[in-house]
């Protein structure tokens, strides 16, 4: 079921090792985020992420609704990051994801990013841009 796949990838990311969150991503998997931008391929996505855990000493996601029908997961989720500077991050999101065949193919991330300070959106900008 794909909102399972979604949701077992959430889990997941509490490890805060790519190597696990792999066998959730197609090889050419397509995702954007509002801040970070286009992230095109398991590659990418996945050098982003490890980027993203060694920076911050906490990084969850936690999906708190789901919604599934066919190949379409629309999930209400909430990531949990502790900044360097400023405590906690909480940032509350609307994500659009795409499964075939047991693995994410398209994810859409809308964060509301009131609350986030642009010294954290600078960072992730700089971290998207990367490339290992």
């Amino acid at each position: 079921m794909p909102g399972s796949v979604v949701q077992a990838f959430a889990k997941e990311i509490a490890f805060r090792d790519v190597r696990r969150l792999e066998t959730y991503l197609a090889e050419h998997v397509a995702a954007r985020f509002d801040i970070a931008g286009d992230l095109i391929g398991r590659t990418a996505l996945l050098g982003f992420w490890r980027r993203l855990f060694q920076t911050y000493s906490l990084f969850e996601l936690h999906i708190l609704k789901c919604v599934a029908e066919d190949d379409l997961v629309i999930a209400e989720s909430a990531y949990l990051l502790a900044a360097r500077r400023g405590g906690l991050l909480d940032v509350r999101a609307i994500s659009v994801f795409e499964v075939e065949q047991g693995v994410i193919t398209r994810w859409r991330d809308h964060a509301d990013l009131a609350e986030v300070p642009l010294s954290e959106k600078d960072r992730w900008r700089r971290l998207s841009a990367d490339r290992w």
